[in-house]
Formats: C-alpha cells, sequence, structure tokens
C-alpha cells in the first residue's frame, strides 16, 4: 500500500508519501488535504471508515471494485466512481479498466485505486503547477475532483483514435479488391471475427461514457453535494467532450457494421466470379463434347458420320472444334462476360 498526503496551504501543496496508517497524522483538523491511496488494505479502509464516518456501503464498494461511473451523497461526503482506460499494447481493441474511487469532503478528498494511475499522476502534477492560482482554497477538493474526471475521460481519446485508424485502414484494405487473392479474402475472416470483438468493445466504451456523461451533467448543474459551484463550467468542458466521444462511438460502431457487410458483399462478389469462369469453361466445352461424343458413337454397318469417310473429315473437325470456342469467347467478351 502507498499512501500520498498532500496539503494546501497559503496556495502551497505539501506532499509526503509512505507506506503506514501513520502518514494520516499529518492531517490537522482544519487542513486542506488529499489523500491518495494506491492499493488500499481492509485494515486501511477500517480506518478510513472510522476516521471521516464513513457509511459501510462505501466501504464495501471500494472493496469490492467492479462499480459503475456514479456519485452518491452521505452525510458528510459524496462518493464518487470515476473510470479511465489504458491501451495493453495486444492490438487496437485491447484495454485495461481502471476504477478511481473519490470521496468527497468539506476540506479533503481521497482517492483509492489498486494499481498505479496514469490520471492520478497527471492530476497531482497539473494540481502542483496550478497550486498558486487557486483562487479560493475552499475549492481545493473540488479541483481535485475535476482533475481526476477530466483525465479519466480523455483517456478515451487514445482509445477513439486507434479505433478509427484501423477502421480506416481495414477499410482501404477490403476497397482494394482487385489486388486481394483467394488467400487473403479467407484470412479476412479473422478480421470478421476482430471486428465482432471491437463493435463489443465500442459497447463497453461507451456505456462507461455515458455514465461519465450523467455524473458531469450533475455536476455542471451544482448537483452534487459539497462540490464548489466556481467549476461549473470547468464541468461543463468534460460533459461536452462525453458527448463528443459518444458520438464518435456511435459512428465508428456503424462504420464496423459497414465494414463487415461490405466484407460479405466482396465475398459473394468473389465466388461470382469464380462461378461464372467455371460456367465460361463448362459453356465452351457443351458442344465440344457434343461433337467428341457423336462421332464416338458405334453405328450399325452401313451408317457413318457425316465426313468420316473423307481423308478431310479429321482436319475439317479440328477446325470447327476451333472455331466454336473461339466464336463463343467473341459473344463473351461482346456481352462483357470476359
Amino acid at each position: 500500500m502507498k499512501i500520498i498526503v498532500s496539503k494546501l496551504s497559503a496556495k502551497v501543496i505539501e506532499t509526503s508519501s509512505g507506506t503506514g496508517i501513520s502518514l494520516m497524522d499529518k492531517i490537522g483538523p482544519d487542513d486542506l488535504f488529499w489523500v491518495d491511496v494506491e492499493g488500499f488494505t481492509q485494515d486501511f479502509l477500517n480506518y478510513i471508515e472510522k476516521r471521516f464516518s464513513i457509511d459501510p456501503l462505501t466501504v464495501e464498494d471500494i472493496n469490492t471494485g467492479k462499480q459503475r461511473v456514479k456519485v452518491e451523497d452521505y452525510p458528510g461526503y459524496t462518493f464518487m466512481v470515476s473510470k479511465n482506460v489504458t491501451k495493453t499494447g495486444k492490438d487496437e481493441f485491447s484495454y485495461d479498466t481502471e476504477e478511481i474511487f473519490l470521496i468527497l469532503m468539506e476540506k479533503g478528498i481521497l482517492t483509492f485505486h489498486l494499481k498505479p494511475s496514469s490520471v492520478v499522476q497527471h492530476s497531482m502534477d497539473s494540481i502542483v503547477n496550478r497550486a498558486d492560482a487557486i483562487m479560493k482554497e475552499e475549492n481545493f477538493p473540488s479541483m481535485v475532483m475535476h482533475h481526476v474526471f477530466d483525465f479519466s475521460v480523455d483517456s478515451f481519446f487514445s482509445a477513439l483514435s486507434d479505433m478509427e485508424n484501423w477502421l480506416v485502414s481495414v477499410r482501404v484494405d477490403l476497397l482494394d479488391f482487385d489486388n486481394i487473392t483467394s488467400r487473403e479474402l479467407n484470412d479476412l475472416k479473422n478480421i470478421m471475427s476482430f471486428i465482432s470483438r471491437a463493435r463489443s468493445e465500442m459497447g463497453n466504451l461507451r456505456i462507461t461514457l455515458t455514465q461519465h456523461r450523467d455524473v458531469m451533467s450533475l455536476a455542471q448543474n451544482d448537483a452534487i453535494k459539497l462540490l464548489s459551484p466556481d467549476l461549473s463550467h470547468d464541468f461543463r468542458d468534460i460533459y461536452d467532450h462525453t458527448f463528443q466521444m459518444i458520438e464518435a462511438l456511435d459512428s465508428y460502431t456503424l462504420r464496423a457494421g459497414d465494414i463487415r457487410d461490405l466484407y460479405f458483399t466482396l465475398r459473394s462478389a468473389y465466388t461470382d466470379n469464380i462461378l461464372r469462369l467455371l460456367t465460361l469453361v463448362a459453356t465452351i466445352f457443351l458442344p465440344l463434347t457434343f461433337l467428341t461424343g457423336f462421332y464416338g458413337m458405334n453405328f450399325t454397318q452401313g451408317f457413318y458420320e457425316p465426313g468420316s469417310s473423307s481423308i478431310y473429315g479429321f482436319y475439317g473437325m479440328v477446325v470447327i472444334m476451333l472455331l466454336i470456342p473461339s466464336i463463343l469467347l467473341l459473344i463473351f467478351r461482346k456481352r462483357g462476360w470476359v
């Protein structure tokens, strides 16, 4: 467990870090503080529950995890859950979702997360850089909460950018139909299964962003207890970002569906081309097969096939068998079949 205690005094932030609960003794009754806890333990949650009079349901939500993005008001504090995504590096649609739990109080804020969080680190850096610009010190807890949600929502931009680039590249590859061989078209089956998973991931991201939007709607309308009304316009900006990304995800989902439909269309067209070629070959050989079959029959004595008694019959038949496919190919070419 890692604990970072940040206190704001005279627009100067003092930060202390450690691994023991004793670090919490640095917080005085009148201090404005931010306590960030990484890899929290049950003992620490029990300590927080007693010291700050936290409801057991809140402690249970933090300890259990897998919560939706939400805001809940309790006597003396507001409990919130934020989520951000980080790319795992496997492919364009492999992301890890991180939960950050926030307890907003009148003079401070507590944040909890299981793993090292880039969102929390960015928030700390931003708060430190803007410490001298804080107009009202009582806004400090609300500013921390704003930064955490702001960087959490912004983490989705990178994910959406990767999705858009992948969708564009796949569509370009599919439209280059003339250069797709049979083997490559078969390999595109993997893309179809990947698109199915991509649509599922897009749906999950949309749900999370919709939850963020609902929380930001409450924040911008001053509907969250203990949240400073001076920051309403800041939360409105995050609210706009969530709307922008939700609309983008809806567009990407439709485009992924279009790409899937395009694959099936191209697959059908490729099969039709093969069947057309085989049909043309069969059509050309049909009269040739008839002639060879006819002249290969054995009749009774006294009946002879036309030309069979002439020394030029064989050569005449060869010429006829060459003319028939030539004429058929010309007809097919004129009709645009070959």
